[in-house]
């Protein structure tokens, strides 16, 4: 069977001239590594390429910062964007997103500064489009994204990759539509900072040229969705894929700095409910006053009933998170130990490779 060919969802290289005839900068001028790099030379080969002037980052940490698993990035630039755009935390539960999101394109960007939601800049490709009440998560859009060569040479061999960056490129197709989207893009540092309205006007023009956005092909199935609600990610991913510690206590996104910020977010509703509980208890108050109703057999019987559970209810609420409290006191400190101990079987790993060498 033949191998599929994938191309660029753009038609013709745009805004490739500049960055393609850059002098690479990670080598010297004569184009040769000093004597005291020579170590690195292996390890750099992909970073020897036409492309070593593009915005890539100084050092990706892979996203469980416990690890401490690092990458250059200029070292190898197919691994990082491996990492970098990796939305298969989202392919894994597809199944269940219809309950965060639906099925059509995000809103421009300024439909969603009109619905008050704050444009916060994520570098995690899981987190783009992803939103809450106040604010929404957006992935810049990288220069290389725009460079037709540096597809077919580190992105279009990759089938998983291809599809989750074709995505990716598409959904700006969608936030950018208007002159004020574009503004808006580059005040929030979406975009490259030499990128003008009329060049990518025509990019937009050579995705038309090989596809239409609305029914985009292959793409990641994240990107089949839109925007997608953060607190029903939390929901979903606290028991799917697979169900683990980590997921149930963390959530899609652990957001939370301290106990008090996340009581205050998950017990919100207990205002309301209080607020409630006192509104009735009023006015059974006043109804046992009244003599259509103080001796009314079925109202004295509820009226009695819901006394009662108005004292039981703050009682168990206060200790279900009382409970709650202790047991994400044991979680953090548990696994604060645990890192703490992978921290220490690294350093004496580190001691002893060092001590040989000596």
């Amino acid at each position: 069977m033949a191998a599929t060919v994938r191309s660029p969802p753009f038609a013709e290289p745009i805004h490739a001239d500049r960055i393609v005839s850059a002098k690479n900068p990670l080598l010297p001028p004569n184009g040769n590594r000093g004597a005291h790099d020579g170590a690195d030379t292996e390890a750099s080969n992909e970073a020897q390429t036409p492309f070593g002037s593009v915005d890539l980052s100084t050092i990706h940490v892979d996203t469980h910062y416990w690890s401490c698993e690092t990458l250059r990035p200029s070292a190898n630039i197919h691994a990082f964007l491996k990492k970098d755009f990796d939305v298969s935390r989202l392919d894994e539960v597809y199944d269940l997103l219809w309950w965060a999101g639906r099925q059509v394109p995000p809103r421009p960007l300024h439909r969603l500064k009109m619905l008050g939601r704050k444009i916060v800049i994520t570098e995690q490709a899981d987190l783009h489009l992803v939103w809450s009440v106040e604010s929404v998560f957006v992935k810049p859009l990288p220069d290389f994204f725009l460079i037709y060569s540096f597809w077919t040479t580190y992105i279009c061999n990759d089938k998983e990759l291809y599809e989750s960056a074709r995505g990716f490129v598409l959904s700006y197709i969608w936030l950018i539509r208007y002159k004020s989207d574009f503004e808006i893009a580059k005040e929030k540092w979406l975009l490259p900072s030499d990128l003008t309205w009329p060049v990518w006007r025509a990019f937009v023009e050579s995705v038309w040229q090989r596809d239409v956005p609305s029914h985009p092909g292959p793409i990641s199935k994240r990107y089949r969705y839109g925007e997608l609600r953060i607190s029903r990610l939390d929901q979903i991913y606290r028991f799917r894929p697979r169900f683990l510690l980590s997921h149930l206590m963390q959530g899609y996104l652990y957001s939370y700095s301290s106990y008090g910020g996340f009581f205050r977010r998950e017990f919100a509703w207990l205002v309301v409910a209080f607020a409630y509980l006192s509104i009735v208890l009023s006015a059974m108050q006043v109804g046992l006053a009244t003599y259509q109703l103080k001796d009314n057999d079925g109202f004295n019987k509820g009226s009695y009933g819901f006394s009662v559970a108005s004292i039981i209810f703050p009682l168990a609420v206060i200790t279900i998170a009382l409970l709650l409290y202790i047991v994400l006191w044991l979680y953090h400190v548990i696994t604060t130990f645990c890192a703490w101990l992978g921290g220490r079987k690294k350093e004496r790993l580190t001691n002893s490779n060092v001590a040989a060498t000596d």
